[in-house]
Formats: structure tokens, sequence, C-alpha cells
């Protein structure tokens, strides 16, 4: 995580929290996907363990690429490229 720095917390899910982050690095704005491990018995996820693996093989345009995914003591990072509307938005904006 010392390769990123959150710039602000952009919308809270059943498992965990999205930031808005920037590479240290390259500059690059980043959606910093937050995964609440809620127990190292449990270990990671079953969904988030599938979301990583789809999203490691999938290249499409339509779909946001998974950059980069990292632990962090008891929390799994997911780095996204960021978009600035999900599709919610997208839909309600094109009313």
């Amino acid at each position: 995580m010392e390769d990123y720095l959150k710039i602000k917390k952009i919308g809270e899910g059943t498992y965990g929290v999205v930031y808005k982050g920037r590479h240290k690095a390259t500059g690059q704005i980043v959606a910093m996907k937050k995964i609440r491990l809620e127990s190292e018995e449990e270990g990671v996820p079953s969904t988030a363990v599938r979301e990583v693996s789809l999203l490691q093989e999938l290249k499409h345009p339509n779909v946001v690429r998974l950059l980069d995914v990292l632990m962090q003591e008891s929390r799994l990072y997911l780095i996204f490229e960021f978009l600035s509307m999900d599709l919610k938005k997208v839909l309600l904006h094109q009313k």
C-alpha cells in the first residue's frame, strides 16, 4: 500500500469500502477497493477470490481493469482504473 495514497472515500458496499486514490510514482488516479477480512481463519472471501481471478483474465473496453492486488494486515485491496461515474450514474445521466 506504500505505492498508493488514499484521496477520499467514494463508496461502500457489503464487503468493504472504495476509495479514490493515486499511485505515488506515476500520479495515476485509481479506485482502491478495500475488502474486509473478518477473521484470518476464514481467509479471503470466495466472492473476492472469484472477482480477482475473473478480472485478471478479462480484458474488454467495457469492463473496468484490475491493476493490482495488495494485502495489508487483515485487508485485501483491489486496485482498479478509476472511472468518474458508476453504471447507475451513467444510466441516470442518459435520461
